[in-house]
This record gives C-alpha cells, structure tokens and sequence, in this order.
C-alpha cells in the first residue's frame, strides 16, 4: 500500500468513526505523521481526499455484501442476504450520507450519482440472473424492476420517517415488502424458494436464523 493508499483508508476510518465534519485535514496528518502540504498536494483539498475515503468505503461495503452472499443456495437467496445487509447498515450509512448532503453537497451528489449507478447493475446483473435460472418470469420490465427494488430499499434505510406497525423493525419491514415484491415477478420454483427462505431466515425468529 503506497502513501496515498494510506492516507485514503485511513481518512475513512477517521470519517466514518468520528464524523466528517469534525476530522480536519490537521487530524489527519497528525495521525499519519505526514504534513499538510503533503496532503494538499495528493487530494488537492479536504473535499478531494473525503471523496476518494468515501468511494472507498462504500466500495468496502459491496465487497462485504458480495462475500456475505457467497454461501446463498441460489440468486434469490443472494438477493434477499444482500439487501438484508442493506437494511442492517442503514444507521451508519443514514449518518454519513446525512453529514455529506449537510456540509459537502457536491460530494454527496457525486457519490449518489455513482452509487445509484452501480446498485442498479448489481440489480440488473442479478434479475437477469433469476430470469435465466427459471425462478423469475420474464413478464416484467427489468427497468421497472430495477427502479422499484432501488427505491425500495432507499426509502427503507433512508427514511427515518416511515410509520411502522406497532413491534415491526426496519428490518422485518423491508424483508416482507421485498419478499412480496420477488413473488409478483416469480416462478413456481422461485415462489418455493422465496417460501423455504422466510421459513429459514425469517426475522424476529432467532431459532430459525441459526439453522
């Protein structure tokens, strides 16, 4: 790992732990051991290194998603863990997202545009997926598809307002209007396993997640 490599992960760990706002570019090169013209020099300002320490962080995110998926029996399975870890990271990803919009607007913006981006072909990638292994129809426009599932989750992790039913999490919500989402587009096949997933995995019931 060269310098810049350095200095990148280790502004993200500072970021996301003590808040973007309060880390200065003096913090950084304290902790570092290296001097501010050095930083000034590689990132240009502080919005050019918290850009590159955030992309990296939400690149770290997908990778974890990706290798908390490599066990699923199936796409389906896959798609329910990955937009699982979704919903669990909301809080952390709600914090950053929110402090980015507040006090660096167009890194925020630049980020989304990239970020939405690239979960709407993980989206894509995994549809068309389902659609090859016969457990999705193709009687539905993946577009739409893709848009629905987006925002989906975006309004879910995103949204602190939404009214829930009395004793629901966040979780168990997003789970259920996923779960009846994947069976308006599936098979017979993938109605089963959408079925032997909830009956496994379901939330609010710890004897069945460690099956």
């Amino acid at each position: 790992m060269d310098q810049k490599e350095r200095i990148i992960e280790q502004a993200m760990q500072m970021f996301v732990t003590q808040g973007i706002k309060s880390v200065r570019m003096d913090d950084i090169a304290q902790q570092l051991g290296v001097s501010k013209r050095t930083l000034y020099e590689l990132f240009g300002d502080k919005e050019g290194l918290l850009y590159l320490a955030m992309e990296r962080f939400f690149e770290s995110k997908r990778v974890e998603r990706a290798e908390a998926c490599v066990g699923a029996r199936n796409v389906l399975e896959a798609m329910f863990m990955v937009l699982g870890c979704v919903a669990d990271e909301s809080e952390v990803i709600q914090r950053l997202l929110g402090n980015l919009r507040m006090f660096y607007p167009a890194v925020h913006s630049k980020l989304m545009r990239e970020g939405a981006a690239q979960s709407r072909l993980d989206l894509q990638r995994m549809l068309e997926t389902g659609i090859a292994e016969g457990l999705f129809t193709e009687a539905f426009n993946l577009d739409l598809a893709i848009t629905v599932l987006y925002y989906t989750a975006s309004a879910i992790t995103m949204r602190k307002d939404l009214i829930l039913p009395d004793g629901m999490t966040e979780r168990e919500a997003f789970v259920q209007i996923i779960s009846n989402f994947f069976r308006g587009i599936s098979t017979a096949k993938g109605l089963e396993l959408i079925d032997d997933y909830l009956k496994r995995y379901e939330p609010g019931k710890p004897e069945n997640n460690r099956r």
